[in-house]
Protein backbone atom coordinates (compact mmCIF):
# COMPACT_ATOMS: atom_id res chain seq x y z
CA UNK A 1 0.00 0.00 0.00
CA UNK A 2 1.37 3.42 -0.93
CA UNK A 3 1.22 6.05 1.76
CA UNK A 4 -0.11 9.51 0.91
CA UNK A 5 2.44 12.21 0.17
CA UNK A 6 3.76 13.89 3.29
CA UNK A 7 4.26 17.51 4.12
CA UNK A 8 8.00 18.13 3.92
CA UNK A 9 9.26 19.53 7.19
CA UNK A 10 12.16 21.78 6.37
CA UNK A 11 14.91 22.81 8.77
CA UNK A 12 15.06 26.49 9.59
CA UNK A 13 18.45 26.97 11.14
CA UNK A 14 22.04 26.15 10.23
CA UNK A 15 25.26 25.48 12.04
CA UNK A 16 27.58 28.34 12.98
CA UNK A 17 30.89 29.20 11.40
CA UNK A 18 32.50 29.72 14.80
CA UNK A 19 32.54 27.78 18.06
CA UNK A 20 32.62 29.44 21.48
CA UNK A 21 35.74 28.17 23.28
CA UNK A 22 34.78 26.84 26.70
CA UNK A 23 37.34 28.69 28.80
CA UNK A 24 37.41 29.04 32.59
CA UNK A 25 35.97 32.52 32.08
CA UNK A 26 32.99 31.08 30.20
CA UNK A 27 32.36 28.52 32.95
CA UNK A 28 32.61 31.30 35.56
CA UNK A 29 30.03 33.33 33.65
CA UNK A 30 27.54 30.47 33.70
CA UNK A 31 28.27 29.81 37.37
CA UNK A 32 27.57 33.45 38.18
CA UNK A 33 24.34 33.22 36.22
CA UNK A 34 23.15 30.34 38.43
CA UNK A 35 24.32 32.05 41.61
CA UNK A 36 22.60 35.32 40.71
CA UNK A 37 19.31 33.55 40.00
CA UNK A 38 19.74 30.74 42.51
CA UNK A 39 16.56 28.70 42.90
CA UNK A 40 14.72 30.41 40.06
CA UNK A 41 16.50 29.30 36.87
CA UNK A 42 14.19 27.33 34.60
CA UNK A 43 15.74 24.87 32.14
CA UNK A 44 14.39 24.28 28.62
CA UNK A 45 15.92 21.34 26.74
CA UNK A 46 15.66 19.67 23.34
CA UNK A 47 16.96 16.73 21.34
CA UNK A 48 20.59 17.83 21.47
CA UNK A 49 20.69 17.04 25.17
CA UNK A 50 19.99 13.34 24.51
CA UNK A 51 22.33 12.88 21.55
CA UNK A 52 25.24 11.84 23.85
CA UNK A 53 22.95 9.05 25.11
CA UNK A 54 22.81 7.63 21.59
CA UNK A 55 19.38 9.00 20.67
CA UNK A 56 19.46 10.59 17.19
CA UNK A 57 18.19 14.11 16.66
CA UNK A 58 16.49 15.55 13.60
CA UNK A 59 19.26 17.81 12.38
CA UNK A 60 22.00 17.21 9.87
CA UNK A 61 25.36 18.82 9.22
CA UNK A 62 23.64 21.86 7.77
CA UNK A 63 21.26 22.18 10.71
CA UNK A 64 18.21 20.97 8.82
CA UNK A 65 15.63 18.30 9.50
CA UNK A 66 16.88 16.47 6.40
CA UNK A 67 19.61 14.64 8.34
CA UNK A 68 18.01 11.31 7.44
CA UNK A 69 17.70 11.69 3.67
CA UNK A 70 14.10 11.31 2.51
CA UNK A 71 12.88 10.58 6.03
CA UNK A 72 10.30 12.89 7.56
CA UNK A 73 8.54 12.40 10.89
CA UNK A 74 4.99 11.12 10.73
CA UNK A 75 2.34 13.81 11.16
CA UNK A 76 -0.43 13.90 13.74
CA UNK A 77 -3.35 13.93 11.31
CA UNK A 78 -1.92 10.92 9.48
CA UNK A 79 -1.62 8.84 12.62
CA UNK A 80 -5.10 9.54 13.93
CA UNK A 81 -6.92 9.15 10.61
CA UNK A 82 -5.06 6.63 8.45
CA UNK A 83 -4.75 2.90 9.04
CA UNK A 84 -1.70 2.71 6.74
CA UNK A 85 0.06 5.44 8.69
CA UNK A 86 -0.56 3.63 11.95
CA UNK A 87 0.87 0.47 10.41
CA UNK A 88 3.93 2.40 9.29
CA UNK A 89 4.43 3.98 12.70
CA UNK A 90 3.93 0.87 14.83
CA UNK A 91 6.00 -1.33 12.49
CA UNK A 92 8.98 1.02 12.68
CA UNK A 93 8.53 1.64 16.38
CA UNK A 94 8.29 -2.12 16.93
CA UNK A 95 12.04 -2.38 16.32
CA UNK A 96 13.06 1.09 17.49
CA UNK A 97 11.48 1.32 20.92
CA UNK A 98 13.67 -1.21 22.73
CA UNK A 99 16.98 0.57 21.93
CA UNK A 100 15.35 3.88 22.87
CA UNK A 101 14.33 2.49 26.26
CA UNK A 102 17.83 1.11 26.84
CA UNK A 103 19.36 4.60 26.56
CA UNK A 104 20.94 5.89 29.74
CA UNK A 105 21.16 9.45 31.08
CA UNK A 106 24.33 11.27 30.08
CA UNK A 107 26.36 13.92 31.94
CA UNK A 108 24.00 16.70 30.78
CA UNK A 109 20.97 14.99 32.31
CA UNK A 110 22.90 14.35 35.52
CA UNK A 111 24.08 17.96 35.61
CA UNK A 112 20.49 19.23 35.45
CA UNK A 113 19.51 16.85 38.25
CA UNK A 114 22.42 18.08 40.37
CA UNK A 115 21.56 21.74 39.75
CA UNK A 116 18.01 21.07 40.90
CA UNK A 117 19.02 19.08 43.98
CA UNK A 118 21.43 21.87 45.03
CA UNK A 119 18.66 24.45 44.69
CA UNK A 120 19.99 26.30 41.64
CA UNK A 121 17.30 25.14 39.21
CA UNK A 122 13.59 25.68 39.87
CA UNK A 123 12.47 23.15 37.29
CA UNK A 124 12.85 21.82 33.80
CA UNK A 125 10.75 21.84 30.65
CA UNK A 126 11.88 19.30 28.07
CA UNK A 127 10.78 18.73 24.51
CA UNK A 128 12.27 15.25 24.67
CA UNK A 129 10.02 12.22 25.02
CA UNK A 130 12.69 9.77 26.23
CA UNK A 131 12.24 10.23 29.98
CA UNK A 132 15.99 10.55 30.59
CA UNK A 133 15.74 13.70 32.72
CA UNK A 134 13.48 11.87 35.15
CA UNK A 135 15.70 8.79 35.02
CA UNK A 136 18.69 10.97 35.93
CA UNK A 137 16.94 12.19 39.07
CA UNK A 138 15.35 15.51 38.06
CA UNK A 139 12.02 15.89 39.85
CA UNK A 140 10.23 19.03 38.70
CA UNK A 141 10.08 18.08 35.02
CA UNK A 142 7.40 19.04 32.53
CA UNK A 143 7.49 16.83 29.42
CA UNK A 144 6.19 19.42 26.96
CA UNK A 145 5.70 16.94 24.11
CA UNK A 146 4.75 13.92 26.21
CA UNK A 147 6.48 10.60 26.72
CA UNK A 148 7.11 7.41 24.77
CA UNK A 149 6.59 5.39 27.94
CA UNK A 150 2.82 5.20 27.43
CA UNK A 151 0.19 4.81 24.72
CA UNK A 152 -3.39 6.05 24.81
CA UNK A 153 -6.61 5.07 23.09
CA UNK A 154 -7.86 7.58 20.54
CA UNK A 155 -11.40 6.51 21.37
CA UNK A 156 -11.83 6.31 25.13
CA UNK A 157 -8.54 7.85 26.27
CA UNK A 158 -7.41 4.94 28.46
CA UNK A 159 -3.63 4.66 28.83
CA UNK A 160 -1.36 1.62 28.80
CA UNK A 161 2.38 1.24 29.33
CA UNK A 162 4.45 1.03 26.16
CA UNK A 163 6.07 -2.16 27.48
CA UNK A 164 2.70 -3.89 27.79
CA UNK A 165 1.69 -2.63 24.36
CA UNK A 166 4.94 -3.96 22.90
CA UNK A 167 4.13 -7.42 24.25
CA UNK A 168 0.77 -7.34 22.50
CA UNK A 169 2.44 -6.23 19.27
CA UNK A 170 4.84 -9.17 19.52
CA UNK A 171 1.97 -11.62 20.05
CA UNK A 172 0.14 -10.27 16.99
CA UNK A 173 3.24 -10.27 14.78
CA UNK A 174 5.24 -13.48 15.43
CA UNK A 175 7.12 -13.27 12.12
CA UNK A 176 8.24 -9.73 12.86
CA UNK A 177 9.21 -10.78 16.37
CA UNK A 178 11.37 -13.59 15.06
CA UNK A 179 12.92 -11.30 12.46
CA UNK A 180 13.84 -8.89 15.25
CA UNK A 181 15.51 -11.66 17.21
CA UNK A 182 17.45 -12.70 14.13
CA UNK A 183 18.67 -9.13 13.59
CA UNK A 184 19.78 -9.00 17.22
CA UNK A 185 21.65 -12.29 16.86
CA UNK A 186 23.45 -11.21 13.70
CA UNK A 187 24.03 -7.62 14.74
CA UNK A 188 22.14 -6.36 11.68
CA UNK A 189 20.26 -3.71 13.60
CA UNK A 190 18.24 -1.26 11.47
CA UNK A 191 19.32 2.35 11.33
CA UNK A 192 17.81 4.28 14.22
CA UNK A 193 15.75 7.42 13.74
CA UNK A 194 14.59 10.04 16.23
CA UNK A 195 11.96 9.17 18.84
CA UNK A 196 12.18 5.38 18.73
CA UNK A 197 11.82 5.05 14.96
CA UNK A 198 13.97 2.95 12.60
CA UNK A 199 14.53 2.26 8.92
CA UNK A 200 12.84 -1.00 8.03
CA UNK A 201 14.58 -3.52 5.75
CA UNK A 202 13.20 -3.45 2.21
CA UNK A 203 11.85 -7.01 2.47
CA UNK A 204 9.40 -5.99 5.21
CA UNK A 205 6.08 -4.42 4.23
CA UNK A 206 4.01 -2.24 6.53
CA UNK A 207 0.82 -3.79 5.16
CA UNK A 208 1.62 -7.09 6.87
CA UNK A 209 1.91 -5.52 10.32
CA UNK A 210 -0.96 -5.82 12.82
CA UNK A 211 -1.67 -3.60 15.82
CA UNK A 212 -4.24 -4.19 18.59
CA UNK A 213 -7.42 -2.36 19.39
CA UNK A 214 -7.97 -0.82 22.81
CA UNK A 215 -8.29 -3.49 25.51
CA UNK A 216 -10.83 -1.30 27.35
CA UNK A 217 -13.35 -0.02 24.76
CA UNK A 218 -12.45 -2.75 22.21
CA UNK A 219 -12.83 -0.37 19.24
CA UNK A 220 -10.32 2.46 19.61
CA UNK A 221 -6.84 2.68 18.09
CA UNK A 222 -3.75 3.61 20.08
CA UNK A 223 -1.17 6.31 19.67
CA UNK A 224 1.86 7.17 21.84
CA UNK A 225 1.34 9.86 24.46
CA UNK A 226 3.50 12.29 22.51
CA UNK A 227 2.82 15.41 20.47
CA UNK A 228 3.54 14.62 16.83
CA UNK A 229 4.41 17.23 14.22
CA UNK A 230 1.18 19.02 13.37
CA UNK A 231 -0.36 18.18 16.76
CA UNK A 232 -1.00 20.52 19.68
CA UNK A 233 0.34 20.59 23.19
CA UNK A 234 -2.55 19.82 25.61
CA UNK A 235 -4.05 22.93 27.22
CA UNK A 236 -3.09 21.93 30.75
CA UNK A 237 0.52 21.28 29.72
CA UNK A 238 0.73 24.61 27.90
CA UNK A 239 -0.66 26.47 30.92
CA UNK A 240 1.76 24.71 33.25
CA UNK A 241 4.68 25.68 31.01
CA UNK A 242 3.53 29.30 31.20
CA UNK A 243 3.36 29.16 35.00
CA UNK A 244 6.86 27.72 35.20
CA UNK A 245 8.21 30.57 33.06
CA UNK A 246 6.28 33.15 35.07
CA UNK A 247 7.63 31.81 38.37
CA UNK A 248 11.27 31.78 37.18
CA UNK A 249 13.64 34.74 37.05
CA UNK A 250 15.80 33.36 34.23
CA UNK A 251 15.69 30.77 31.46
CA UNK A 252 18.48 28.42 30.37
CA UNK A 253 17.95 26.88 26.91
CA UNK A 254 20.04 23.84 25.93
CA UNK A 255 20.26 21.56 22.90
CA UNK A 256 17.39 22.91 20.83
CA UNK A 257 16.94 25.09 17.75
CA UNK A 258 13.53 26.15 19.14
CA UNK A 259 12.04 25.35 15.75
CA UNK A 260 8.73 24.29 17.31
CA UNK A 261 6.58 27.21 18.43
CA UNK A 262 5.54 25.37 21.60
CA UNK A 263 9.13 25.81 22.84
CA UNK A 264 9.98 29.14 21.23
CA UNK A 265 6.96 30.88 22.74
CA UNK A 266 8.38 30.18 26.20
CA UNK A 267 11.57 32.05 25.31
CA UNK A 268 9.50 34.86 23.88
CA UNK A 269 7.36 34.97 27.04
CA UNK A 270 10.43 35.14 29.27
CA UNK A 271 11.94 38.02 27.28
CA UNK A 272 8.64 39.92 27.24
CA UNK A 273 8.78 39.73 31.04
CA UNK A 274 12.30 41.16 31.02
CA UNK A 275 13.95 37.95 32.16
CA UNK A 276 17.45 36.82 31.29
CA UNK A 277 17.62 34.12 28.62
CA UNK A 278 20.85 32.13 28.16
CA UNK A 279 21.13 29.75 25.20
CA UNK A 280 23.70 26.94 25.05
CA UNK A 281 23.44 25.45 21.57
CA UNK A 282 25.87 24.76 18.78
CA UNK A 283 23.85 26.13 15.91
CA UNK A 284 21.41 28.90 15.16
CA UNK A 285 18.12 28.91 17.02
CA UNK A 286 14.83 30.64 16.54
CA UNK A 287 15.45 32.48 19.81
CA UNK A 288 18.92 33.89 19.12
CA UNK A 289 17.64 37.44 18.83
CA UNK A 290 15.78 37.03 22.15
CA UNK A 291 18.79 35.74 24.07
CA UNK A 292 20.68 37.94 26.51
CA UNK A 293 23.58 35.50 26.13
CA UNK A 294 24.24 32.88 23.43
CA UNK A 295 27.11 30.40 23.53
CA UNK A 296 27.90 28.48 20.34
CA UNK A 297 28.76 25.29 22.16
CA UNK A 298 27.09 22.15 23.47
CA UNK A 299 25.62 21.79 26.93
CA UNK A 300 27.88 18.76 27.35
CA UNK A 301 30.93 21.05 27.38
CA UNK A 302 29.49 23.49 29.89
CA UNK A 303 26.89 22.13 32.30
CA UNK A 304 28.70 19.11 33.85
CA UNK A 305 31.73 21.13 35.03
CA UNK A 306 29.53 24.01 36.17
CA UNK A 307 27.20 21.68 38.10
CA UNK A 308 30.18 19.93 39.71
CA UNK A 309 31.66 23.21 40.93
CA UNK A 310 28.34 24.53 42.17
CA UNK A 311 27.71 21.30 44.06
CA UNK A 312 30.83 22.03 46.11
CA UNK A 313 30.04 25.72 46.63
CA UNK A 314 28.66 26.90 49.98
Amino acid sequence: MVLPARVKIKGLYGLPKTHTPVTPAVLDTIMEFFQRHRGSVLGLTGAGVSVPSGIPDYRGTNGTYRVHGSYTPILHHELVSQHASRQRYWARSFFGIRPAFKAEPNPIHRAFASLESHKYLSGLITQNVDGLHLQAGSRNVLELHGTLKQVKCLGCGVKESRDEFQQRLEELNPEWTEFGREMARTGAEPRRRPDGDVDLPSNLQYSSFSYPKCHHCRTGDYMPTVVFFGGSVPDQVREQSYRMVDDASALLVCGTSLATFSAYRLVKRAREQGKQVVILNFGQTRGDSDATMKLETTAEDVLPPVAAQLAEAP
